[in-house]
């Protein structure tokens, strides 16, 4: 800790503070406005149906996931070549080989490709978050168009950087008077057919193109469902008709009261795999990024470095968590509970 102030790393340590108080005084980074649902991007849709930066995020993980993997394997050898050959192979390994201690080879060889493609697209949709511009560049919707949709009071004044439109960090909110009026205002527009306009921006927020795929409750939701539903249709494939007895008249403890009760709890247990799947995964990433946004609303230099790092480990552990779940929800399956299996 002395050597921290001593010689050239006391001037280190004097320059970076110094940068730190400039950027409190002459760097200041508005907060964005933060929303539950997924952003609609004004005048961006398909055949009326809206198109959000959670689904713009979605696509662009998608698209990352399968580039990957056609690099990987264009020009793919016996003895691995080049970086992505070998970095593929080596995650195929890993991961084949704790899947196949949890539930046996075949199992492991079967469900692999689900278990590495729900990976590889959280882990992908996750860390295109901490790309530079990724929640920072989008299109300028005015306050009152905001208030009139989603209920936002408070917006920022523009200006232009390179002959780009940004916002700045002083606030613009709208008065009790100015809601009242805005409402009445877009009641009538919507009473009309039309689209409200203000007659005068007061001030802007940012909607931007992208925003963390995860952050979209539609998004996490859709996958937990498609897992618990597929854990079923396995579940009916390896088992038969028997598997209905996980939840009617299952033999676990050899008492038929108890039994019932349990198979009632097994039932419930399925909405909670839902709702415990989505929930985690919506709330991890949704709470990194507002955790960011903050952090480089306080102090833009440095301080959101640790907190960047800490969501690059956050954004793994979630996508690890969801999947290696999905496989055991699998494996689960498998087991009728019926009373003529070995436990």
């Amino acid at each position: 800790m002395r050597k921290l102030f001593q010689g050239k790393n006391l001037i280190y340590t004097i320059g970076v503070l110094a940068l730190m108080v400039v950027s409190v005084v002459f760097i200041r980074v508005p907060l964005p406005t933060i929303s539950l649902p997924a952003e609609h991007i004004p005048g961006w849709s398909i055949a009326g149906f809206p198109i959000t930066n959670t689904i713009i995020a979605t696509l662009l993980a998608d698209i990352t996931v399968l580039l990957i993997g056609l690099l990987a394997v264009r020009k793919m050898k016996d003895v691995p070549e080049g970086f992505l050959q070998n970095i593929m192979e080596w995650v195929v390994e890993i991961f084949d080989g704790m899947l196949t201690d949890i539930g046996g080879k075949k199992k492991a060889r079967a469900w692999l490709p689900m278990f590495l493609t729900i990976l590889l697209f959280l882990l992908f949709a996750n860390w295109w978050e901490l790309v530079p511009g990724f929640d920072s560049i989008g299109v300028m919707e005015p306050v009152e168009v905001a208030y009139a949709k989603t209920g936002v009071t408070t917006g920022y004044e523009t200006t232009s950087i390179l002959g780009m439109s940004s916002l700045v960090s002083d606030q613009v909110k709208l008065t009790e008077e100015e809601q009242a009026e805005i409402k009445a205002e877009a009641k009538h527009a919507e009473e009309a057919g039309e689209e409200y306009h203000p007659h005068e921006a007061k001030g802007y927020i940012l909607i931007p193109y992208f925003r963390a795929a995860a952050t979209d409750l539609n998004l996490t939701i859709g996958l937990a469902l498609m897992v618990v539903v597929l854990s079923h249709i396995i579940g009916f494939r390896t088992v038969g008709v028997k598997y209905i007895r996980r939840f009617a008249m299952p033999v676990i403890t050899g008492m038929k009261p108890i039994d019932i009760i349990v198979g009632i709890l097994e039932l419930f247990s399925e909405f909670a795999k839902i709702i415990s799947l989505a929930f985690r995964l919506f709330g991890n990433i949704f709470s990194g990024q507002i955790l960011l946004f903050v952090m480089a609303f306080l102090l833009a230099f440095l301080l959101p470095l640790p907190f960047m790092a800490l969501e690059l480990f956050v954004g793994f552990m979630q996508a690890f968590v969801f999947a290696i779940l999905t496989f055991i929800y699998f494996e689960q399956a498998t087991h009728s509970h019926a009373g003529d299996e070995h436990h």
